[in-house]
């Protein structure tokens, strides 16, 4: 009798937790784009920048200076989130705040490398490199 009601209980409690992942969302068996598939359901912002930087860092050399943010082209701006982020995902490289890679900055001052996410980045000074869904990658002229 014991017995039966541990299997009972330990029965309910499986299905309350395959529920719970269910409701969580996927992927369950694969392995996640980033940490925040853990979070909840849809597509964050900083998703494409740690994709980004995951994908830019074997084409970076080490020590090399490197932007990364949201381009607002002609406008001025710190995205803070993605400068924190390449931080993180960059060891190897210098990341530098995205001030480094605009327009009024002379060219042997700008970061070598920028990781611009999403929009195209504009500045004259800087040639794409590589090109993927998320954003793309400029080396300085």
């Amino acid at each position: 009798m014991r017995s039966s009601v541990v299997y009972v209980f330990v029965a309910l409690l499986t299905a309350a937790l395959c529920i719970r992942l269910y409701s969580r969302g996927g992927p369950f068996f694969e392995r996640p784009i980033s940490v925040f598939e853990h979070v909840g359901e849809g597509h964050k912002d900083l998703d494409d920048t740690i994709i980004l930087c995951r994908r830019a860092a074997p084409l970076i050399p080490r020590g090399a200076t490197v932007a990364c943010f949201h381009p607002l082209n002609g406008v001025d701006q710190y995205d803070s989130a993605s400068f924190l982020t390449a931080v993180g995902f960059l060891p190897k490289q210098q990341v530098l705040p995205p001030d480094t890679a605009s327009n009024i900055t002379p060219p042997e001052q700008s970061a070598q490398y920028v990781i611009a996410i999403g929009e195209r980045f504009t500045n004259p000074h800087y040639e794409a490199i590589v090109e993927w869904p998320e954003g793309r990658l400029y080396k300085v002229r």
